[in-house]
């Protein structure tokens, strides 16, 4: 779960923030003084800082800078939430270091959007140290973007996993194959109702729109080749380790993905609201190994 610190001795605006940003799944270290800022930013993982600008003992730009001399915070990101959005209180924060400067007026709606992206791309840029840790980062942070910008929706990560192939059952199974230094599959496992959802917002539709299957199957297959592209993208930061294939979508009452024992996948949960999806990375590493290709265990449409 990520962490932001809350720096505002205003004890309405705290609750208010405090219970604004639990419920988005953050939790939250609410001080009200710049003290009690620098003993919970030593004792604590933070992901992000949000302040006032103006605090009982010291202003704004003070904070950042000392936040900004710690060898730990120099990359972390800073967020200004004031009602003083002059050029000169936006310049002085922005030369102590503050990552953004929003004005209060603006609401949190937009507040929301910044701190999420913020922090993913803080933790993107954080030193790996395995594979394993960029797969799933790449994973989490591809799925998540693409929801986010494509059909302004929210992807709430759970834990990366990572486990031995299994059987796994959706109504709804878009797949990419992988070949290359990484070979396998993408898999995206969505409930209908989840998959209507996202097409819908994805084609600026009406909410509620319920397409039929073969319109269906065609939209879910660009989401899938938008998340298994970018997954692409973030791995080839790093070194190109595979390429990626045509995808296929199955969509029916009791879908199973074909297991392949032994072979290594990452699952990556994620809700959107009150619906809950899944991407796979499924790696095969025996030569006579399938590549999770999915197999309906029922009649039902599928391409």
């Amino acid at each position: 779960m990520d962490t932001i610190l809350l720096v505002n001795d205003s004890a309405t605006l705290t609750k208010v923030l405090s219970n604004h940003f639990q419920k988005a799944g953050y939790r939250v270290i609410a001080v009200s003084g710049v003290m009690d800022a620098y003993e919970a930013f030593i004792r604590n993982d933070v992901d992000l800082i949000l302040t006032d600008f103006v605090l009982r003992d010291k202003d704004g730009s003070e904070v950042i800078k000392t936040f900004r001399s710690k060898k730990s915070g120099r990359t972390l990101p800073i967020v200004v939430f004031t009602a003083m959005d002059d050029e000169e209180t936006v310049k002085s924060c922005k030369d102590a270091g503050a990552s953004l400067v929003l004005a209060k007026s603006s609401g949190t709606s937009h507040l929301l959007e910044s701190i999420e992206r913020l922090i993913e791309e803080y933790k993107a840029n954080q030193p790996s140290h395995s594979l394993d840790n960029d797969m799933g980062l790449c994973i989490v942070k591809a799925t998540s973007e693409v929801f986010r910008t494509m059909m302004s929706l929210k992807a709430v990560p759970g834990e990366v996993s990572i486990e031995k192939a299994q059987i796994r059952k959706a109504e709804v199974i878009g797949s990419i194959g992988v070949a290359g230094f990484l070979t396998g599959s993408i898999s995206l496992f969505m409930p209908k109702a989840l998959a209507q959802r996202a097409v819908a917002a994805m084609l600026m539709m009406e909410p509620g729109t319920i397409l039929p299957d073969s319109e269906l199957v065609d939209a879910i297959g660009e989401l899938t080749n938008m998340v298994g592209g970018s997954i692409k993208t973030e791995l080839f930061q790093k070194t190109p380790l595979f390429d990626i294939s045509i995808p296929s979508v199955y969509i029916g009452e009791d879908l199973q993905r074909r297991s392949v024992s032994d072979d290594l996948c990452f699952l990556v949960p994620f809700t959107v609201g009150d619906l809950n999806f899944s991407v796979e990375f499924l790696m095969v590493t025996k030569k006579d190994g399938g590549t999770g290709v999915q197999q309906t265990l029922v009649n039902s449409n599928h391409g």
